[in-house]
């Protein structure tokens, strides 16, 4: 095994070494093998004291004598950096490969040479050289790794050449375990590609980098380097972002960049779309609450979408507690698949301020306390931070997670604090129920629902019936109807009984004549809405004093305006003044 530096030096001795040989040096899929060689070469070539090199890739060839004119072609002295004659050699090159030597010969002109003897003869010079064959595993079908092997030996041992041949360890497996002690005196190996990524990535964001490469264990170059065009893309459209959020935006590509690339690194069966469809910030919840939800049902088997999930988020978790794919993460999911910023969502974040410095701080700190607690790795002050950081989330937190952070206080065995941080919530729940003009519902503050054991949500709904009962007006009573209505009456809360008891003749007449839609027959339509209300329903006699009421307001309607009396007749016939055909 062997990092950069050791490996360079390594290398280095080996080649300027009297002795011939021919060693592998082999590393993982991507981990940049031809960048690490290419780099070597053009900081020490001058240094060679063998004087000839060539570096060939085997991709394309498809016989052993094209390989042998390949070698021969690409050899030039060690201290060019790049082959200076190269543009004269492909010129040869080129004709050489387009004259048909038996046409020529057919139309009675004699030669002595032919495209093999050219090429022999040629390949013959070959000796005393450096030689690097890259892409073995690509090799054309129409030539025989043994053939290369026996060519290797023969350079190696014939000819006095140093020869290094690069192999995708994985990828070549079987040839490589045949030939490793035939033909290779050595193997080396590139196990790390970090000292490369420092040298292609934003120094101030190498530390991100870093942690993702140790705790995830991905260290394919070419990944990193699309990681980097990406970044600098996004910085580059909002170039006054703090350093956090460009660290927040950096987490959110490598994550969602690696599970783009090779979601089989975690799993065959993981696919890019199962990722962005599980851990949208929308749906998670049914993935992430699985474990709870189904401890009361004891089920044995694990749904296979609830496995796959576990092994992304496993995955995921050492680099990125909690994660899921909101925010930035958005605005990066949609690039990866249409190429483009989606201007109306980058502007729409920009506008929420959710990428300030204060709001992903709090967010970075909530997740590695979380992660603390979850790991059993508590750290010195762990209730204090975790006060301070949940007095920072209030109101940007759902009530659920805040409930949360007061059973952890409570378990730290810091009462006090846990008491001030549910004081402090209680009020910010007051604050903002007496606030609000219109009716405020329970799923405002639970829209994702109900957690077990949750300490706020009975306070909460009290709380908004006591709003409701002493502020009613019909506005509020609006609110409820019309969110019933346009929810094609399925949105309802049971708990305004107390608002709706409260309802008469006079807050009816300014619900029903109210200045909403003027779609035809939308205002008849909301009054079966009125009429069907489930919680109206459920208070006896209340359904049918409402009833009566808008009776005798649809007669003060035609005495104002006898015009409307055809339509408010046909209209009281077919429903047999509105006790059927609600619809």
């Amino acid at each position: 095994m062997a990092n950069v530096f050791n490996l360079s030096k390594r290398l280095l001795e080996l080649i300027n070494n009297e002795d011939n040989f021919a060693i592998a040096l082999v590393g993982e899929w991507g981990i940049g093998k031809t960048h690490f060689w290419n780099e070597f070469y053009k900081e020490n070539h001058l240094s060679f004291k063998t004087k000839k090199y060539a570096y060939v890739s085997l991709f394309g060839i498809d016989s052993l004598e094209s390989l042998k004119f390949e070698i021969a072609l690409k050899t030039h002295n060690t201290g060019q950096e790049k082959d200076n004659l190269s543009y004269l050699k492909t010129g040869f090159k080129k004709v050489l490969e387009n004259v048909n030597f038996s046409d020529i010969e057919g139309s009675g002109v004699t030669l002595s040479v032919s495209k093999g003897v050219i090429s022999s003869t040629l390949s013959s010079m070959v000796n005393d050289t450096v030689i690097c064959i890259d892409d073995i595993e690509r090799l054309s079908d129409k030539l025989d790794i043994k053939d290369v092997m026996g060519l290797i030996n023969h350079l190696n041992l014939e000819k006095n050449c140093k020869i290094i041949v690069l192999l995708d360890q994985a990828k070549a497996k079987e040839q490589f375990i045949e030939y490793k002690e035939k033909v290779f005196d050595d193997v080396l190996v590139l196990d790390e590609s970090l000292s490369v990524i420092q040298k292609i990535v934003d120094d101030k964001m190498f530390d991100v980098y870093k942690d993702f490469y140790t705790t995830t264990g991905v260290k394919n170059l070419r990944f990193y380097q699309r990681v980097n065009k990406i970044y600098t893309l996004f910085i580059k459209s909002f170039s006054n972002l703090s350093e956090t959020s460009n660290k927040q935006i950096l987490s959110f590509i490598l994550v969602i960049r690696m599970l783009y690339d090779m979601p089989h690194m975690i799993d065959e069966n993981i696919d890019f779309n199962f990722f962005i469809e599980s851990f949208d910030s929308k749906h998670i919840r049914n993935f992430r609450g699985y474990q709870l939800r189904s401890a009361y049902k004891q089920e044995d088997i694990t749904p296979d979408h609830i496995v796959k999930f576990n092994k992304i988020n496993n995955f995921i978790n050492p680099f990125y507690s909690y994660f899921e794919i909101s925010s930035w993460g958005e605005a990066v999911v949609n690039w990866l698949l249409n190429l483009e910023l989606d201007e109306n969502l980058t502007k729409e974040l920009l506008e929420r301020d959710l990428v300030t410095e204060e709001t992903l701080m709090s967010d970075r700190l909530s997740s590695e306390l979380l992660a603390e607690f979850h790991n059993m790795e508590i750290g010195p002050n762990f209730a204090a931070r975790l006060y301070y950081m949940a007095c920072a989330k209030i109101g940007s937190a759902q009530l659920n997670n805040l409930s949360f952070y007061c059973d952890i206080l409570e378990s730290c065995g810091e009462l006090n604090l846990a008491i001030q941080l549910e004081n402090h919530i209680k009020q910010y729940i007051n604050t903002t129920i007496t606030a609000q003009e219109n009716s405020v519902f329970i799923g405002d503050f639970y829209f994702l629902g109900k957690e077990p054991n949750d300490r706020f949500y009975d306070y909460v709904t009290e709380k908004i019936e006591e709003d409701r009962t002493q502020n009613v007006n019909p506005s509020t009573i609006l609110s409820i109807f019309n969110k019933y209505h346009e929810s094609n009456r399925s949105a309802y809360n049971t708990t305004d009984n107390q608002s709706i008891r409260l309802i008469d003749k006079n807050i009816l007449r300014d619900i029903i004549w109210s200045d909403i839609s003027t779609r035809a027959g939308y205002r008849k339509q909301f009054v079966h809405s009125i009429l069907l209300y489930p919680p109206l329903n459920e208070i006896e006699g209340k359904a049918e004093e409402v009833r009566k009421w808008i009776l005798e307001l649809l007669d003060e309607k035609i005495k104002a305006n006898p015009n409307s009396e055809p339509s408010i007749r046909m209209w009281l016939e077919d429903t047999n003044n509105l006790t059927k055909n609600l619809r």
